[in-house]
């Protein structure tokens, strides 16, 4: 924990890692696990950086944390907020004019004519269909006649059962700039989607967030030569809320991969328990530096990422890390050697604090 005024690493309040004794109030009833803050210098607004792991026993998504003060006989819930820093999206909508919507067999088309040859990187789908998983293809052309790859394999997918709910439909590429674009779905094995709207972007995004390394237990890459490609299975020590992972090639051949990335879970059947592979994300992985493969902070002990080789031979992967955006909360500590964090609670409410009204003040001089 440290004073919001001063950076420097001696002033500093660390997080204990180990955990006491509760004291038996009301108010701490089913909080399982507790962190000792140290004693302030003096009172004023402090930033509690809370590590991966406490983060990882959460069990009400972030509503399952308290700041109490045993002061004497008196307990004191002590009002805090989030402080994160987001990432900054610019976002521009690029008009276009549909002019094509044809299907065969095998394929259907979406084709997109573009003014002024506009930037695109990004494209969203509304589909109404309840349930699919399918490629897509992205291809550009000036002329409408000559098409050049822009990116494919791009998978879109939904889901729903009684315990789960995912979809992707969004199209996310590196930038093109071309006259028209067109969208080349896979019908061969799925029926052809029926699209309700398009909506073509481009997207600028600045991260300013800082990142926890985190522990990983193993990763192991194997070949699945059938489907042409590699799959990496990366296993966690606790289940990680997990914003990205890094992967390292060796050696220094040139390569331009789709890569797609799973979160493991568990569903339990009338046959036992079963791991299902949830999908999180699509991206590219390059040896121009495209390495960081967002997960969209998802919760879990275990990854899988597979990358799309098509006819090119397997990368070796050298190396893999795990990242998670460092998290804080900001509090008006007073000077107390009583003061403890206390989560791990199932079914919590989120607090509601005064606070909330007053975020500037976190930021004043102490």
């Amino acid at each position: 924990m440290k004073k919001m005024r001063n950076r420097n690493n001696r002033f500093r309040l660390f997080l204990l890692c180990f955990l006491t004794p509760f004291v038996v109030y009301a108010q701490v009833k089913g909080y399982s696990c507790q962190r000792k803050i140290n004693k302030p210098v003096k009172a004023g607004f402090y930033s509690v950086r809370l590590s991966p792991e406490l983060m990882s026993q959460l069990k009400s998504g972030w509503n399952d944390i308290r700041i109490l003060d045993f002061a004497n006989a008196d307990t004191l819930e002590v009002p805090y907020l989030w402080e994160t820093t987001a990432s900054e999206y610019q976002q521009k909508i690029i008009p276009f004019e549909l002019i094509n919507a044809t299907y065969d067999a095998s394929y259907s088309y979406l084709t997109l004519k573009v003014d002024d040859e506009k930037i695109i990187n990004h494209i969203s789908l509304d589909i109404t269909d309840p349930d699919f998983d399918k490629w897509v293809r992205v291809e550009g052309s000036n002329d409408n006649k000559a098409w050049f790859t822009i990116c494919e394999r791009l998978r879109i997918v939904r889901f729903q059962n009684t315990n789960e709910h995912f979809e992707y439909t969004s199209l996310d590429f590196p930038n093109a700039q071309y006259a028209y674009f067109r969208l080349k779905f896979d019908n061969t094995s799925s029926p052809k989607l029926n699209i309700s709207k398009v909506l073509a972007f481009e997207t600028e995004r600045k991260d300013n967030r800082t990142f926890d390394e985190l522990k990983v237990s193993s990763w192991k890459q194997t070949e699945n030569k059938k489907e042409k490609q590699s799959e990496i299975i990366v296993e966690l020590p606790v289940a990680y809320r997990i914003s990205h992972i890094d992967v390292k090639s060796a050696g220094n051949k040139d390569f331009y991969r789709k890569v797609n990335v799973y979160r493991s879970a568990t569903v339990h059947t009338t046959t036992g328990d079963k791991e299902v592979w949830y999908m999180l994300n699509t991206g590219v992985f390059s040896s121009a530096g495209n390495t960081q493969i967002s997960c969209l902070d998802a919760q879990t002990k275990k990854l899988k990422i597979e990358i799309l080789n098509n006819d090119d031979q397997p990368i070796e992967i050298k190396e893999v890390k795990a990242f998670a955006e460092q998290l804080k909360l900001v509090a008006e500590l007073p000077v107390s050697d009583n003061l403890y964090l206390l989560y791990n609670k199932a079914n919590d409410n989120a607090p509601v604090y005064d606070l909330v009204h007053f975020k500037e003040k976190k930021y004043l001089p102490l």
